[in-house]
């Protein structure tokens, strides 16, 4: 096999054939799948994977490079994206993901999910492949960026609600996520020294080690936009419930002078759900939407008060914004939110 000199997207392809190298002993073949098959893909399968055609081993198939930002799903969720894909691309399909934890993995062989993790381990049924390596122990190191439920976890403290000694599992019900995504925030809020995690008998529980101001000064260069992406849109029926985000929430909270167009923000799984309902739907331009949709990592009605994105948060989605007349009305908002 020879290896197609295609402009790689990401250090991710670059592992990839590196570790196919390495086991196969020969540069693999592969190059971006047709634009004209993927661009038919739902869109939370575009937002999810880079697809790529590749000869593996003498047989052509799809690969599924995961995005880097894209959230860790289950087991359960993996084997459904490669059913779906699967379908739509009439081809076997193989995931290609990165740090996946080892119960993920297993799980994953028994349901015979084909899976490449490069440098760990690679699972292929259909070629019958399965070869494990033996990987060093992740040393912990302070995470640059938090994750969206550690990142929730934080500012559900600082504008809803103090979640200091309630128990995990009850934390978990409140935000709508498993006990163990809340188990994998709490490690990074304990490693970034935000908080630590008190046993009482057989109840865990979260205390934060700084008041209000100090815990925001220190988690804020952990934190990132919670916006995966935008999109002009019309409404549908029924219209969707959205929280008021971008500079149409920003001029709620200030006298600052709204957009023409307003912006809203919804979770990015509910935006699709919305899209599929018909409660929305896309336009090609501005100056055919009624409004800027905004798909957040994190569900943004969790935090607000009523229907607007809470201060902390918008804070994130526009911190980087080049408009001058928002960068000082972002700061003075903190600034009064958390007196």
């Amino acid at each position: 096999m020879c290896y197609i000199g295609l402009e790689m997207s990401g250090q991710h392809e670059t592992e990839l054939v590196a570790y196919l190298n390495e086991v196969a002993g020969d540069r693999p073949w592969l190059e971006p799948a047709d634009e004209q098959l993927t661009s038919k893909l739902p869109l939370f399968l575009r937002d999810k994977y880079r697809i790529f055609r590749a000869d593996l081993f003498g047989r052509k198939l799809y690969l599924a490079i995961q995005n880097r930002q894209a959230d860790e799903a289950s087991p359960a969720e993996y084997a459904q994206d490669v059913a779906a894909l699967k379908q739509r691309l009439s081809g076997d399909v193989i995931l290609v993901l990165t740090e996946i934890p080892a119960y993920v993995r297993n799980r994953m062989v028994r349901q015979h999910v084909p899976f490449i993790v490069p440098g760990t381990q690679m699972f292929l049924p259909m070629l019958m492949i399965d070869l494990r390596e033996q990987y060093p122990k992740s040393t912990a190191r302070p995470r640059t960026v938090l994750s969206s439920v550690a990142q929730l976890v934080v500012i559900y403290h600082l504008v809803r609600e103090p979640l200091d000694d309630i128990p995990l599992g009850q934390i978990a019900g409140r935000l709508g996520y498993s006990a163990m995504a809340l188990s994998k925030a709490d490690d990074e809020l304990q490693s970034a020294d935000l908080c630590e995690v008190i046993r009482t008998g057989r109840s865990l529980s979260l205390h934060f080690k700084w008041d209000r101001r100090n815990l925001w000064t220190n988690a804020e260069p952990l934190l990132s936009t919670p916006v995966k992406r935008t999109q002009w849109i019309r409404w549908g029926q029924p219209r969707p419930r959205a929280a008021m985000a971008g500079v149409t929430a920003l001029a709620t909270y200030t006298m600052l002078a709204d957009d023409s167009i307003p912006t809203f923000a919804m979770r990015d799984k509910n935006v699709v759900g919305a899209f599929e309902r018909g409660e929305v739907f896309g336009c090609a331009t501005r100056d055919d939407a009624e409004a800027r949709m905004e798909a957040w990592r994190y569900d943004p009605l969790l935090l607000s008060k009523g229907d607007v994105a809470d201060p902390c948060s918008l804070y994130l989605s526009l911190r980087h914004s080049a408009d001058e007349r928002a960068q000082k009305e972002l700061t003075s908002l903190v600034n009064r939110f958390l007196q």
